[in-house]
């Protein structure tokens, strides 16, 4: 979805839901755009101790192939590398997020099989705002304040919906995966569900305490910001419950 759109459709958010952290956005590109940041090989880092540097200095942050010797997530999740398989050793067993080897390769597995190949060599992460109009954005992450601000998201996710259950995830999932590689994946489903993430203890080390991200494709998110109006965060609706 062209950029352009997107942000006019954050602005539309904007008037009836309140962020504390700046919306992010994720485009595919052949290019080496200048002043990005880019992962160093030297040693492991993890991509979510940068984000509040692509927030509150704009920088945008560059994902490729070639920096799985420092966030090896990103590399794998985002299409750029084959997922490891390792028997299911280091999610069972190292980080102990799954009770045994099979129920982590079960995941491992599930997982392999919401990975797209990249559209282009690289894919960048900017805050919506800075990224340039003529850019297709693909995924959408925004930071409602509160919990309130999080159950307006959830209720227009099922406003235009028949089926009431299952139109928002919170799946056990890296951070990188709730953020970019399960809401990408939605963009091509019939009905793309909206994701809430960044419930890995791993990444909550680095990120603020009131962090939670909401994901959509860009297309599902321009739809949402278009169910505005009419719906119960219509600025001009009154409900006569009084809530």
């Amino acid at each position: 979805m062209n950029a352009g759109i997107v942000k006019e459709s954050l602005r539309n958010f904007s008037e009836v839901v309140s962020f504390n952290y700046p919306a992010v956005g994720w485009y595919f590109s052949s290019e080496e755009i200048e002043n990005s940041f880019v992962f160093k090989n030297d040693k492991w880092v993890c991509m979510f101790m940068y984000i509040k540097m692509a927030m509150n200095k704009g920088k945008k942050i560059r994902y490729s192939g070639d920096s799985d010797g420092a966030c090896t997530g990103p590399a794998e999740f985002f299409g750029f590398n084959e997922l490891e398989d390792d028997g299911g050793v280091f999610i069972a067993e190292t980080e102990r997020f799954k009770k045994d080897l099979e129920i982590s390769k079960a995941y491992t597995k599930e997982s392999a099989a919401q990975i797209h190949p990249p559209k282009e060599k690289y894919l960048y992460m900017e805050k919506l705002e800075n990224i340039d109009d003529s850019r297709e954005i693909e995924v959408v992450n925004i930071y409602p304040e509160n919990l309130t601000n999080l159950t307006k998201l959830v209720g227009l996710s099922g406003y235009d919906r028949v089926a009431n259950m299952d139109n928002v995830l919170t799946p056990f999932a890296s951070g990188c995966q709730a953020v970019f590689s399960i809401p990408y994946h939605e963009k091509f489903q019939e009905n793309p569900k909206s994701i809430i993430g960044l419930s890995d203890q791993l990444v909550r080390n680095f990120i603020p305490e009131d962090m939670v991200s909401f994901s959509v494709p860009s297309n599902r998110f321009v739809e949402m910001a278009d169910n505005i109006e009419g719906s119960f965060l219509d600025k001009n609706f009154k409900n006569p419950t009084g809530f």
